[in-house]
C-alpha cells in the first residue's frame, strides 16, 4: 500500500548553463509531481477598476499566497503587456518619466516569477525599457525578440550587480520530490511583431517556436509556452506544435479557454479582472500529464495583501497629486454605462467603436460655432480596454492620458477628403481616424458624406480636431499643418482661460457625459 506523503519539491530553473533552485512542497503520491501556474496577461493598472470592484495587484498577491499554501510549487507569470499603456506612466516622479516603473515595483512586491514580452513593452524608449528590466526581480523569457544595436542582434539583458544577464530563449524547470522522482518542464515565449522599433528585431514567431520546442523536447517531459499573439495565431501555433501542452496567452483582452487538438489555449481578462490558474499533474511512472484550468475572478471578495497594498497606495497618491494639478477629481462619477465602451487598441485602430463615436460627438458639442464634422486620431486613446458601469474622471484620464487641445479648423473640401482617405490608409495604427457626422456612401462608390451630404471638394468645412493633428504629427499626416494653403483658419482656445474646456479633450468628454 502506497503511503500518502507530504513531498518536498525542489524547483530548479535552468537558463542555458546557469541554474538556480528554490524549495517547494506539495501533497501527492510518490510518483506524482504537481505544478501550478498563476497566469495573467495584459495588465496596465495596479489598482482595482470599476470603482474598486475588479482587478488590483494587491488582490492578485493574496491569490498567489493562497496557491503557494496549496502547492508551494506555484509559478506566477504574465504573458506580456504591462509596461504600457497606463495613465500614471504619462507623468513624472522624482524628475524622471514613470513609464511602467509603478508596474514593475508592484509586480516585484507580488512576487512574479516569469514574464514574456508583449508588444506594448516596446512603446517606451530603449533607455526606459532597460531601466524597467534592471529594476525587475522577476525573470524574462524571449524566444523571438532580440535587441538591435545598429544592426548587431543580441538578446535583451538584465543588468544585475554589474553583470549583464541575457534573456533566455528557452528555459527548463526541473521539479524533484523527496524520493528522487523528477519532472522536467520546458518553456518558451513569443510575441507578435506589431510594434516595430529600431532597437527591436523580431524573428518569425512560428519558426522561433518550432526551434524552441525542438531544442526543449529531447530534454523535457513536456513543454508549455507563454504567447503574446492573436487568437488565430495561437491556433496556428497549436496546430504546428501539437505536442505542446499549454499556451498561456495574451494580446486578446477577453478570457478564453479552448483546445486546438490536444493543446490547451488560455487567456485571462485584461487588467487582472480575472486570472487563470492551471494545475498540472505529471505521473513520473506513466509519463502522463493531466491539467485543470480554473478562471478566477479578481474582485472585492478577495482581501488586499497588506505589503502590496502599500506599494499600490504609494503610486495612487502620486497619481492623485498629478490629477489635482490637472484640475480633475478621480472619484467623480461622470456617467454610468451598461454597454461596454470599446477602447481596445485592436478595434479602435481598425474600425469605428462606440467609445470613438462618443469622443467625437463630445468634440462636436464643444465647438463655439456650428461645425460640419469632428475627427480625431485613434492613437490618442490609450486605455486598450473596455469600460462598463460607473465611469469616473479617472477612467476618462485613462482613456485620454495625453489630454491636449481641440481646435476648430476651416479647410477646403479637397483637403478634408485627403485627410479622410489618409485615415483609412492608416488602418491598424494610431493614425486611423474616429469621427462624428462623417460616413461613406455604401452604394459602391464609397464617396465621403458629411452630415449625410456628398463631400464637395470646392466647399469650405468647419472641422473639430485635436491640435496634435493640425500640427502634422500623426502617421502620414505631415501635410496637415497651418501652412497648408487649403487650411483657411484655425480657432484655438486661450491657454489662460481655465474655463474653456477645449484646452483639454478630457474635460470636453467629461462635460459631454455629464449633460
Amino acid at each position: 500500500m502506497k503511503k500518502i506523503l507530504l513531498l518536498l519539491v525542489l524547483a530548479t530553473s535552468i537558463f542555458t548553463s546557469c541554474k538556480t533552485s528554490q524549495s517547494t512542497s506539495l501533497q501527492s503520491s510518490e510518483n506524482i509531481v504537481n505544478v501550478t501556474f498563476l497566469h495573467l496577461n495584459d495588465v496596465y493598472e495596479i489598482s482595482p477598476l470599476e470603482g474598486g470592484k475588479v482587478g488590483g495587484m494587491a488582490r492578485v498577491a493574496t491569490v498567489r499566497k493562497e496557491l503557494l499554501q496549496e502547492n508551494p510549487n506555484t509559478i506566477t507569470l504574465l504573458s506580456g503587456d504591462f509596461l504600457n499603456p497606463s495613465l500614471i506612466a504619462t507623468f513624472k516622479y522624482e524628475g524622471k518619466s514613470i513609464k511602467g516603473r509603478q508596474m514593475v515595483e508592484a509586480m516585484n512586491a507580488v512576487g512574479f516569477d516569469w514574464v514574456g514580452l508583449g508588444n506594448h513593452e516596446f512603446d517606451i524608449d530603449e533607455a526606459d525599457l532597460q531601466r524597467r528590466i534592471d529594476e525587475s526581480k522577476f525573470q524574462w523569457l524571449a524566444s523571438n525578440a532580440l535587441q538591435n544595436n545598429k544592426g548587431t542582434l543580441s538578446p535583451f539583458a538584465k543588468n544585475v550587480d554589474g553583470k549583464s544577464i541575457p534573456f533566455p530563449k528557452t528555459v527548463t524547470l526541473t521539479f524533484k520530490n523527496t524520493v528522487g522522482k523528477e519532472v522536467k518542464m520546458g518553456m518558451f515565449s513569443v510575441v507578435v511583431p506589431s510594434n516595430q522599433k529600431d532597437f527591436v528585431h523580431y524573428d518569425d514567431f512560428f519558426e522561433a517556436s518550432k526551434k524552441a520546442y525542438e531544442s526543449l523536447k529531447p530534454q523535457c517531459d513536456f513543454v508549455v509556452a507563454i504567447t503574446h499573439l492573436n487568437k488565430v495565431d495561437d491556433e496556428k501555433l497549436a496546430k504546428m506544435l501539437p505536442e505542446v501542452k499549454l499556451l498561456m496567452g495574451g494580446h486578446d483582452h477577453d478570457n478564453m479557454l479552448f483546445k486546438e487538438g490536444n493543446v490547451v489555449i488560455a487567456k485571462a481578462d485584461a487588467n487582472a479582472k480575472t486570472v487563470y490558474i492551471h494545475r498540472l499533474t505529471f505521473d513520473t511512472k506513466t509519463k502522463s500529464l493531466t491539467m485543470k484550468s480554473e478562471l478566477r475572478a479578481i474582485n472585492e471578495q478577495i482581501k488586499d495583501d497588506a505589503e502590496v497594498a502599500v506599494v499600490v497606495k504609494k503610486w495612487e497618491d502620486i497619481l492623485d497629486e498629478a490629477m489635482i494639478k490637472a484640475g480633475l477629481n478621480k472619484n467623480d462619477v461622470v456617467t454610468t454605462v451598461k454597454i461596454p465602451l470599446d477602447g481596445r487598441e485592436t478595434t479602435m485602430r481598425n474600425s469605428h467603436t462606440n467609445l470613438g463615436d462618443l469622443i467625437a460627438k463630445a468634440m462636436t458639442a464643444a465647438a463655439t460655432q456650428p461645425v460640419d464634422c469632428s475627427i480625431f486620431n485613434s492613437g490618442s486613446v490609450r486605455i486598450d480596454d473596455q469600460l462598463v458601469g460607473a465611469i469616473t474622471q479617472l477612467d476618462i484620464m485613462r482613456v485620454l492620458p495625453f489630454g491636449g487641445k481641440i481646435v476648430e479648423v476651416k479647410l477646403q473640401g479637397s483637403l478634408l477628403a485627403k485627410i479622410l482617405d489618409t485615415g483609412l490608409q492608416n488602418k491598424g495604427n494610431g493614425g486611423y481616424l474616429q469621427w462624428d457626422k462623417i460616413s461613406q456612401d455604401d452604394a459602391g462608390t464609397k464617396q465621403w458624406l458629411i452630415d449625410g451630404k456628398a463631400l464637395d471638394l470646392n466647399k469650405e468645412y468647419q472641422v473639430m480636431m485635436p491640435k496634435f493633428l493640425i500640427e502634422g504629427k500623426e502617421t502620414n499626416f505631415g501635410y496637415l499643418t497651418a501652412q497648408n494653403p487649403a487650411v483657411k483658419n484655425i480657432i484655438e482656445p486661450d491657454d489662460k482661460d481655465t474655463n474653456d474646456i477645449r484646452n483639454d479633450i478630457r474635460k470636453v468628454l467629461i462635460t459631454y457625459l455629464k449633460k
